[in-house]
């Protein structure tokens, strides 16, 4: 400001905060699908309830309109519609009494499902209700202001009562998941009667558990008591997501936790795991998609539930799981050899490369499936055993770690970004049967782990060539950054040089054989 100074007559300059209207319009993406905007609106709701009455939700889905009605609850006054829910950023809620706190959810949600709204609200003991609505709510060129028209209240007096109308529709829930997802959001509000829901006109009912055995307990963590129950799903579990679901103030935040153990990857056991818990004090994430795992109070929790778990996790890794046929462990033993020398063979980045002077080169300057083999592997028997599916072999004994992880020189082209990702072993255990394979890494090695219980495994037996492919795609799915496109075109090259392998050691094992038959088809 001119005329002032800091002591070194100097001018003193002021410079301010400014917010930019539009900013609002970046929140409206803060959201996955239209069910997660929804379940933000529904969020506020159960904010509103009133201890001692249930408070009523219901769901209207149509064609370009979405209507939320909520009756039992605090409601909304002039008051409450201005200093509250129109305010960006500020909110009276207070971490640990609310879900939601930020101050910009229900505005945010009603931006990402559609253009304009409508709302009617009246508080709990007020006879009267007031309206407004806006055509354009997505135009956030501009801070809106809104006329209330009052009206009467079509609920009783007592009651609090709160309509949201959404128009011009671009993102339509599916009902039927809509409906799944508030059963398993909001399960433990729904069970206790505190929380009343319908889409459409059909009650929205928390599937009960069915449970083998169940454990509730209450532990001292982050300062206070921490409840909840964990116990196991009959064996063998179906259609159930493992591990313990967090829940913040009865509404579900992010997935299933093993507060630090391994999951059902180390162990198919573990698929029977389960349970609920309570954190009313652990702070959560704005989208609620995750607890803040820097604070405090969850660094105490998690390590508390760790101990606190560790001895069913310990029983259920003494049991055993679904036993792979020696078939399918041997197979599984054939994959790894041969998986391993494709990986080597396009990290070399001379399969597919042309290399002027070098020998094994065709007219075309490309080395040859059997010449680059042959090249790389001097040694003719040097892989015992067989590599047809089903014959019965021993175990080949672990290849060098050096020839299992090998160095090989910066190269561009098809081996590019395969550097590393040779594995130590492939193994067959029974997961959960939505999961087809996953990779873990056990005591330093790198494993990957095929699902016995995976439906197509069941219909292909754990052939060769099932197991091939999909022991091939954990590897190239830990490709840094890969897009699709790449994923696919790395699977591939890995597929034909993989087979080539496999039909290659078979006519090595034949001497005498003719000229090379096709390879079956899986």
């Amino acid at each position: 400001m001119p005329g002032s100074t800091d002591g070194s007559r100097h001018p003193v300059r002021v410079v301010r905060e400014r917010i930019d209207p539009r900013l609002t319009a970046a929140l409206f993406a803060n959201y996955r699908s239209p069910v997660d905007a929804v379940l933000e609106l529904v969020d506020n709701a159960i904010d509103s309830r009133v201890p001692g009455r249930p408070l009523e939700v219901d769901l209207s889905i149509r064609p370009g309109t979405i209507t939320l009605t909520v009756v039992g609850g605090e409601g909304m006054g002039p008051r409450d519609l201005e200093r509250e829910y129109l305010r960006w950023g500020g909110s009276r809620k207070q971490a640990g009494e609310r879900i939601g706190r930020y101050g910009q959810g229900g505005k945010a949600a009603i931006g990402h499902l559609g253009e304009r709204f409508s709302i009617v609200a009246g508080k709990a003991g007020d006879d009267r209700a007031y309206a407004f609505s806006d055509d354009a709510y997505r135009d956030r060129s501009r801070l809106r202001t809104y006329e209330l028209h009052e009206r009467a209240k079509p609920v009783d007096v007592a009651l609090g009562y709160v309509r949201i109308e959404i128009g011009a529709v671009d993102r339509n829930p599916d009902p039927r998941k809509l409906r799944q997802r508030l059963a398993d959001v909001y399960r433990p509000l729904l069970e206790s009667g505190e929380v009343r829901m319908r889409v459409d006109r059909s009650v929205v009912e928390a599937v009960p558990w069915q449970l083998a055995e169940r454990h509730d307990f209450g532990v001292r963590a982050g300062g206070r008591t921490v409840r909840g129950w964990y116990g196991l799903l009959p064996d063998p579990p179906f259609g159930v997501e493992p591990g313990v679901r967090l829940y913040h103030l009865g509404r579900l935040i992010g997935a299933p936790e093993w507060f630090g153990h391994a999951g059902p990857a180390s162990h198919p056991a573990l698929n029977r795991l389960v349970g609920e818990v309570e954190l009313p004090h652990v702070p959560v994430t704005m989208n609620k998609s995750d607890v803040d795992r820097g604070s405090d109070a969850w660094v105490a929790v998690e390590q508390r539930l760790h101990r606190l778990l560790a001895p069913i996790v310990r029983r259920l890794t003494l049991e055993s799981g679904t036993a792979a046929s020696p078939q399918a462990l041997r197979t599984a033993e054939q994959v790894r050899r041969i998986l391993a020398r494709a990986l080597r063979l396009l990290e070399s980045g001379k399969l597919f490369e042309s290399e002027e002077g070098s020998a094994g080169v065709r007219g075309d300057g490309q080395l040859s499936l059997d010449e680059a083999v042959q090249a790389r592997e001097p040694e003719a028997g040097r892989d015992a055993g067989t590599d047809q599916p089903g014959a019965d072999a021993t175990p080949a004994a672990p290849e060098s770690p050096a020839e299992t992880h090998p160095q090989a020189p910066p190269v561009r082209g098809p081996g590019a970004g395969l550097r590393g990702r040779a594995i130590g072993e492939v193994v067959i255990r029974a997961l959960d049967p939505r999961m087809r394979s996953a990779m873990v890494v056990e005591d330093g090695v790198r494993r990957v782990v095929i699902n016995s219980r995976y439906p197509l495994y069941e219909v292909r037996r754990g052939d060769l060539w099932y197991q091939l492919e999909t022991a091939l795609r954990e590897v190239c799915v830990t490709i840094p950054e890969a897009t699709v496109p790449e994923f696919e075109r790395r699977v591939n090259e890995l597929m034909f040089v993989s087979l080539g392998l496999a039909e290659r050691r078979r006519r090595r094992k034949r001497p005498g054989a003719g000229s090379p038959r096709k390879l079956p088809l899986p």
